[in-house]
């Protein structure tokens, strides 16, 4: 199977490129978060590669380092967690924070977060905790980030609103004040 693609990058959406390599083009879906990260049209680009295969189709999923792509691979072992949701979960928060929330079973930080209910974080957590080393990372930032999306959801945002302005705040920014001025800048001129 495939487990590397490097290529000129001819198509880039916020679900998927398409990167050409020796005059193929292949379609491969990604994260927001990978899509941000990725260089130009025209530039090339390398990612790490799964194919996976249903009965309908067989679809390639790219991701930026081989961390990334090991996580996507557990997350969609999970019962009820497909390679879409793998995804938006990758694609909302740094692995480093990702693997904390779980090392650490707090499962609270993952619910809505990425549009997964309490059942599926549950089950995340529980499947994931004894698979992945324990990471003593500092989830402040994930509580800060759980407490504006709640705010903004009280001002009347949407949740497609607050996860655009979410990915828009600069990773300087830290503390409550300084990351919901971000967003309400960015929702302001919407």
């Amino acid at each position: 199977m495939l487990y590397s693609l490097s290529g000129k990058l001819i198509v880039k959406k916020p679900q998927f490129i398409a990167l050409e390599t020796n005059g193929v083009g292949f379609k491969v879906f990604i994260s927001p978060r990978t899509s941000r990260n990725l260089p130009k049209i025209g530039q090339r680009a390398k990612l790490f590669c799964i194919t996976l295969m249903s009965r309908e189709t067989i679809e390639l999923y790219g991701f930026l380092s081989e961390k990334e792509l090991e996580i996507f691979e557990l997350l969609n072992s999970i019962n009820g967690v497909g390679p879409k949701s793998a995804l938006g979960i990758l694609g909302s928060l740094k692995i480093e924070k990702f693997l904390a929330a779980v090392s650490q079973g707090r499962d609270d930080l993952l619910i809505k977060s990425w549009g997964i209910g309490g059942k599926k974080a549950q089950r995340i957590v529980l499947e994931l905790k004894d698979k992945i080393k324990k990471s003593k990372d500092d989830l402040s930032e994930l509580e800060v980030d759980k407490d504006i999306k709640s705010a903004l959801k009280n001002f009347g945002y949407r949740e497609k609103e607050i996860e655009l302005a979410m990915g828009k705040v600069p990773a300087k920014s830290k503390d409550f004040e300084e990351k919901i001025k971000q967003a309400l800048k960015f929702l302001s001129k919407k």
